[in-house]
């Protein structure tokens, strides 16, 4: 089989993340679906992470209570850092049903973000007549990209106390593959002043902030029929149609936060926040896909197999963060950095411009 369907997943993420294919890493799916959704989502499920705490790792907006209505319009860029010990995962602890490490002392197998280099291989518990293993194939490499980009567009609606923000990323084809991707976003920041008398007209501000985002993406697939390693020949059949296949993925993330600011001069102010962000992801293949398994029946043979809706993978997240920054404002412009120190946090930056 050149490609499996972790491949596409695959694509999407490198082209929407990184930029670039990652190719030739199917084989997870390829010796059932039950063993081959546990290392699908153990693989994936640090980009899952990445991707709903990353939708969230910049939530601040500047409240100027001298100032009256106001439309701004900016790009947000996160840097979202994948801590070493997501790059890789210990196949032993998976509990599958099927498949072992070939080696007993090579266990740890790379994720999404792992080693460019490096593979383990796994072999079938099930053995033919003369005790191979009827099945073997390498887990896939990683991209070795520690740091995961998300840009979107934002635009807020400032008036006196209060400040409404709706991101976004237009739903659009990703570069050289058939995926479509978008994101849509909206968050409210309200300064405590409004309700709280002795907190206006201070250099200093205190504010609540709550806020929502939902990534989803959509592409259609070619997977067909090919070949793995084994030491017998293959029986069964792999018949289609292959002209049904798809992946949708989506992604929610949701924050609340506290924020406390400071401006230290006319154009200079200072930021802090505590908070919470939980989410969720969500991976379905759907169609016809061809799959290599043991003969069920103990023969010491591999049967070829069309299977049906392979994958529908649910992951939930949840995480609390401390968020600083500093912003600059000149008269049409302004420029803001923050970082986020939590748990797949990082550097953001905002650069905007005030309409009116």
């Amino acid at each position: 089989m050149k490609k499996s369907i972790l491949l596409l997943v695959l694509t999407f993420i490198s082209l929407h993340t990184f930029a670039q294919d990652l190719i030739n890493t199917g084989t997870l799916i390829q010796g059932g679906v039950e063993d081959g959704s546990k290392l699908v989502e153990a693989y994936v499920k640090p980009l899952n992470k990445a991707i709903v705490y990353g939708l969230s790792n910049d939530t601040y907006t500047k409240i100027k209570k001298e100032q009256s209505r106001h439309l701004l319009l900016s790009i947000k860029l996160g840097f979202t850092a994948i801590p070493g010990k997501d790059w890789g995962f210990d196949v032993t602890k998976l509990n599958l049903k099927h498949f072992e490490p070939k080696n007993p002392d090579q266990i740890r197998a790379q994720t999404v973000f792992g080693d460019s280099l490096k593979s383990i291989t796994l072999v079938s518990k099930e053995k033919d007549l003369l005790g191979r293993p009827l099945i073997e194939f390498d887990t896939p490499k990683g991209s070795q990209k520690s740091i995961m980009p998300l840009p979107y567009i934002s635009g807020t609606y400032r008036f006196k106390y209060t400040n409404l923000t709706f991101n976004l990323i237009p739903y659009i084809n990703i570069p050289d593959s058939s995926f479509k991707v978008g994101m849509f976003g909206a968050a409210a920041q309200q300064d405590l002043a409004l309700f709280i008398s002795s907190l206006q007209d201070k250099s200093y501000s205190i504010s609540l902030q709550g806020g929502a985002a939902y990534l989803y993406g959509h592409s259609d697939l070619d997977i067909k029929p090919g070949k793995i390693y084994s030491p017998i020949n293959i029986s069964g059949h792999q018949v289609g149609p292959y002209d049904n296949q798809e992946i949708n993925i989506a992604y929610l993330s949701l924050s609340f936060n506290a924020y406390f600011s400071y401006d230290l001069n006319q154009h200079i102010s200072v930021f802090g926040g505590a908070g919470i962000n939980t989410g969720s992801s969500h991976i379905m293949v759907q169609g016809n896909y061809p799959v290599y398994v043991a003969d069920p029946t103990g023969t010491g043979a591999v049967v070829a197999q069309d299977v049906k809706d392979p994958l529908d993978i649910n992951n939930n997240f949840n995480r609390e963060k401390l968020e600083f920054g500093v912003r600059g404002d000149w008269n049409h412009f302004f420029i803001q950095a923050g970082y986020n120190a939590a748990t797949y946090g990082g550097l953001s930056f905002n650069l905007g411009y005030k309409m009116f």
